[in-house]
């Protein structure tokens, strides 16, 4: 079991009862990690918990059963949640919900997971998928320009939007089916927008709100390809 989080079997266990995997299935991360990298084995490091984890990194794992990563983006300001601090967000789009299990069961993973064990200090992992309804994003991209990521994640569906009456462009919403990792707590939307550098330090400069059903945070993505995955999500594009 990982040190990390609490692995909500019950919902995991309902994978394999279902007649259709259903995917592709986007799976957002909230990560903390460890200052310093801790092995269960005892082993010395010098690693960073952060290190640890880029050593995990699983793309070769996920391409391996048609999955991929789509967004890594550091956090750099939290406007809303509970005393949590988050560093680092991500999504892995899956090819369905049983990729996640296949990926799990490979010795190699299993291998290569200890460095994710080592560096992560808390993570929730939720399966989300797109709202239906709602038109395909813009195709922009946060990755390699000034623009900043605002992540929401609401208990409720009919939480306010932080967006509305911001200068921003949404390039996801998706609704939570669970968490597979994480708390005993349950969430109802994602809603990825870019936004401005203006607008990051307006909204930067304004007071912390505690929430614990929910989270609010600015982050500045190295790999950001959310708008894309929903030009066709039907299927994980390469």
């Amino acid at each position: 079991m990982p040190r990390y989080g609490t692995i909500n079997s019950d919902y995991i266990a309902s994978w394999f009862e279902r007649e259709d995997p259903g995917g592709p299935m986007w799976a957002l991360n909230l990560m903390q990690y460890r200052d310093r990298a801790d092995y269960a084995d005892g082993r010395e490091t010098e690693l960073t918990g952060a290190e640890a984890d880029d050593v995990y990194a699983p793309h070769a794992h996920l391409a391996a059963v048609g999955s991929r990563i789509i967004l890594v983006a550091p956090v750099v300001h939290h406007l809303r949640g509970d005393a949590r601090r988050w560093d680092r967000i991500a999504i892995a789009q899956y090819r369905d919900r049983m990729a996640l299990v296949e990926m799990n069961s490979t010795k190699d993973f299993q291998t290569d997971e200890q460095h994710k064990d080592a560096g992560m200090e808390f993570t929730i992992v939720m399966a989300t998928f797109p709202v239906d309804g709602d038109p395909v994003p813009p195709q922009r991209s946060a990755a390699g320009t000034d623009e900043l990521l605002l992540l929401q994640v609401v208990g409720g569906p009919d939480a306010p939007d932080l967006a509305d009456g911001l200068d921003a462009t949404r390039i996801g919403r998706f609704w939570v089916e669970d968490r597979f990792i994480g708390d005993d707590r349950s969430f109802a939307e994602a809603r990825f927008d870019l936004i401005s550098p203006g607008t990051a330090a307006e909204l930067g400069s304004r007071e912390f709100v505690p929430d614990d059903a929910g989270y609010a945070v600015i982050a500045d993505p190295t790999m950001d390809e959310v708008a894309r995955s929903l030009s066709d999500p039907t299927k994980v594009l390469f």
